[in-house]
């Protein structure tokens, strides 16, 4: 039986957030394996004892446990900023959303060459606004007609839609972190470093030619701080930040194209 790979796990959770842009779904089938033996035990927020065990009593512990520490904090959180820079599907991407329990967020992603896309969830409706460069490569036949039609201005639609509900998905930090389930896994404790300035313990594992290393917060509550993953045929770097903070969904103003009335 293949050994679980929490971390390996873990950057597959993230990728829910990309599902719109053709993450891979191979790995959002290994982040469900990760949470099978413990997800019972791991529902629900953490006790306070749990989530902010000081930087010292953490450090006390092996990769394990500080891995299982780290997968639930993460669960708890009422909102978060996740941000990419890496390859997917064999593409540049750069991805940068703020998302909360309410299914609100904002956010944006831009695909090297092939575009940028700004997004905001505000109540029911998502607000998408796309540039010349998107719309000629994702929007097929009709993508430099929608180019000159619609262009640089801010569209509208449901979320509940067809086309947008994957958008939309990445909107709500419950959901993008329901896969952070402790279990078993081989992570490796490291030195203690800073992310950003802050105390962090880095955990390195392993997944076939993939190396993950992780580091995790060491005070206040365990929360992943970033993640590089090298090797493999998406490296990238991803970082957590701005844990519990309320997300600012404002929906825009001004010439905005409603996509469900055409």
């Amino acid at each position: 039986m293949r050994s679980t790979t929490t971390l390996a796990a873990l950057c597959a959770v993230t990728a829910l957030a990309l599902t719109a842009c053709g993450t891979d779904d191979d790995k959002g089938g290994t982040a469900g394996k990760s949470g099978q033996s413990a997800s019972a035990s791991s529902k629900g927020s953490p006790s306070s004892k749990e989530s902010k065990a000081s930087g010292s009593e953490l450090e006390k512990l092996t990769g394990p446990q500080i891995a299982n520490k780290a997968m639930k904090a993460m669960k708890s959180a009422t909102s978060l900023t996740t941000a990419l820079d890496g390859t997917v599907d064999g593409g540049p991407m750069k991805y940068r959303m703020s998302s909360a329990n309410n299914g609100e967020c904002v956010g944006n992603m831009s695909f090297g060459t092939e575009g940028k896309v700004e997004l905001i969830k505000s109540g029911d409706l998502i607000y998408m606004k796309f540039d010349r460069a998107f719309w000629k490569s994702q929007g097929g036949k009709d993508g430099a007609a929608a180019a000159d039609s619609i262009g640089d201005r801010w569209t509208k639609s449901k979320a509940s839609g067809s086309d947008f509900k994957d958008f939309a998905s990445a909107c709500d930090s419950d959901t993008m972190l329901s896969g952070f389930e402790a279990g078993p896994n081989l992570a490796r404790k490291g030195k203690a470093t800073t992310v950003d300035g802050k105390p962090a313990i880095t955990l390195t594992e392993t997944d076939g030619d993939e190396t993950y290393t992780t580091y995790v917060a060491t005070e206040g509550k365990p929360y992943i701080l970033k993640m590089v993953i090298k090797g493999g045929k998406e490296p990238g770097t991803v970082t957590f930040g701005d844990f519990d903070k309320p997300v600012d969904a404002k929906a825009p103003t001004g010439d905005i194209v409603d996509l469900d009335a055409l």
